[in-house]
């Protein structure tokens, strides 16, 4: 009986990301083909968001490729979908042992400009599915390697396409297994626009 109702969580967070995606697709007109590559360096966390444990001695390194899906407006405020694929390589010292961690990613992503145009500073906001490689990483233990990825992200686009962004990102088994301590990391990334 617990099963069943393990899988129905899944299955039901599952059906969320899955019509927050095709929502998002068939709600926007399609645009011009964009693209980004993004780099991305930053820090594990401790446990003041979301997070059980702390990871703040880690160090992260990445990099995403964004495809744009579509684009427009609604009233004075532009947005724009997503769809990206990400990895991470982090790195800590813990009790006098080197441990890695590698992400892989997948998400949809929407982005919103509080003004008729996409440029100047933005929010967006990101749902999807990661892989870790390591269940356990520094003082945090996690159930499953295969967990829900999101991400808050605020970043300001320049007159020529690039970007410099700044995000927080938490993956979690959303309590579909215990334990759910949580793993987060903050990173500054740059976008090259092509």
């Amino acid at each position: 009986m617990r099963k069943l109702a393990v899988f129905n969580e899944k299955y039901c967070a599952f059906k969320c990301c899955t019509y927050f995606f095709v929502g998002g697709l068939l709600l926007a007109p399609p645009t011009q083909a964009e693209s980004e590559l993004i780099a991305s360096a930053g820090k594990g966390l401790g446990n003041e968001l979301m997070q059980y444990r702390s990871i703040s001695a880690s160090e992260m390194a990445g990099f995403s490729y964004s495809y744009l899906l579509s684009s427009f407006s609604l009233g004075d405020n532009s947005l724009q979908w997503w769809g990206q694929g990400s990895y991470s390589h982090m790195r800590i010292e813990h009790h006098s042992e080197k441990q890695q961690q590698n992400i892989l990613e997948i998400k949809p992503i929407l982005r919103w400009y509080p003004r008729g145009e996409l440029r100047g500073g933005f929010a967006e906001a990101g749902a999807g599915a990661s892989y870790l490689s390591q269940k356990n990483f520094g003082d945090i233990g996690l159930s499953t390697k295969l967990n829900f990825a999101l991400h808050f992200a605020f970043g300001y686009r320049f007159s020529r396409g690039h970007i410099l962004s700044l995000r927080y990102s938490h993956f979690s088994n959303a309590r579909t297994n215990t334990p759910n301590p949580g793993f987060d990391f903050a990173s500054l990334n740059g976008h090259l626009n092509f």
